[in-house]
């Protein structure tokens, strides 16, 4: 029989995602580390703003990693290296990987997002999950070190995608191995401006990087993707940075999910079927929906920091106020950016500078 822990009244944290370092620190300032307890399959959390900067080879793995068991350690937070297997929300108890079970008096999931992929494709490298693409990189790198790799092609035409093609472009520079953005849509970072659309399309023609639009890919076989309407595209291998997936062990837990699997939750990041139990970054379901993307996590991390410090001594919460309109700066690896917000666009070195000090911001909070 599995080990139980009897933590009853104790605060469990699901995943190392960007909002759950932030409860970490605040509540270990608050003085509450020792009623908390941590659950990661991974001591080191990656910053996901900084991974196209270590794809380019601007950052290493440390400069945009966390050590949770080091950031746990000095608030006084327990931190278990193990993944979650399932929830039972009427029994307040979550089953681990290593064989025990812990309970609860709260929980909070923060343990991010999977690869959706096109039905029925099962190769190619996927960005998701972020804290394990530092592995998948290296297998790219063994291809081109073999000169296997001549066509890659980076599957997806959103900020991740665009980022992740001009990273790996600057990656794999001056091995005569050619980069191509392939996707569904007319144009690179359709939930962009046009400002931001055109500027892509001509620093990618300038990088040499090839633009297959309205390409819906429906499989990936012998060394070609093919879309819905027949095309062909020859690729060595292909980086899916494609739209994001639900755990799939969360279908079993008897909380409320949207259609695709993620947990609703209220304005206050408290889920819609269990009070005791909160969800944040990419696994929650927001009243009003947002992009799968970092930048949301880190904003929701203060928000889930107080709510859950005022579930502890028995305050009202406070709801979590999504932007409309949202900063997005975008990497082109070459020592530029582009900053896009309120349907302006702007180019320049500068935005990359400004990129890296709110980066490295971010960073130090967790490393002092």
């Amino acid at each position: 029989m599995a080990e139980a822990r009897e933590t009853t009244g104790s605060i469990v944290l699901l995943g190392g995602g960007h909002a759950h370092v932030e409860v970490v620190r605040r509540l270990g300032e608050l003085g509450f580390g020792g009623q908390i307890t941590l659950v990661s399959p991974s001591r080191h959390a990656p910053y996901s703003g900084m991974l196209p900067g270590h794809i380019a080879g601007e950052y290493s793995f440390d400069d945009f990693h966390i050590d949770l068991a080091a950031l746990c350690r000095r608030a006084g937070v327990t931190f278990l290296e193990t993944v979650a297997t399932g929830i039972d929300p009427e029994g307040r108890m979550v089953s681990l990987a290593s064989g025990e079970s812990i309970g609860y008096g709260l929980l909070s999931i923060d343990i991010g997002s999977t690869p959706s992929l096109p039905e029925g494709i099962s190769t190619g490298i996927s960005v998701k999950p972020i804290a394990s693409f530092a592995d998948r990189l290296a297998r790219l790198d063994a291809l081109a070190r073999e000169g296997r790799l001549s066509t890659l092609a980076v599957v997806g035409q959103g900020v991740a995608g665009v980022e992740v093609a001009f990273a790996l472009k600057r990656r794999l520079e001056g091995r005569g191995i050619s980069v191509a953005l392939v996707g569904r849509a007319a144009e690179p970072v359709p939930e962009r401006s046009r400002w931001a659309c055109r500027l892509l399309e001509r620093e990618m023609r300038k990088a040499g990087i090839a633009h297959y639009p309205a390409f819906d890919v429906v499989a990936f076989r012998d060394g070609e993707l093919v879309s819905r309407d027949g095309r062909t595209l020859s690729a060595d291998e292909v980086v899916w940075t494609t739209s994001s997936g639900a755990p799939a062990f969360l279908r079993a837990t008897g909380l409320l999910l949207d259609e695709k699997g993620f947990i609703r939750v209220e304005e206050t990041l408290r889920s819609l079927s269990h009070p005791q139990i909160f969800a944040a970054g990419d696994v929650a379901s927001l009243p009003s929906p947002r992009p799968k993307a970092g930048v949301f996590a880190v904003r929701q991390g203060p928000v889930l920091a107080e709510n859950i410090h005022r579930s502890l001594v028995d305050k009202s919460l406070e709801p979590y106020r999504s932007q409309t309109s949202w900063l997005v700066l975008i990497s082109l690896a070459d020592g530029r950016a582009i900053a896009d917000k309120w349907r302006f666009a702007i180019l320049g070195r500068w935005v990359a500078r400004w990129k890296h000090r709110i980066d490295s911001r971010f960073m130090h909070k967790y490393r002092s």
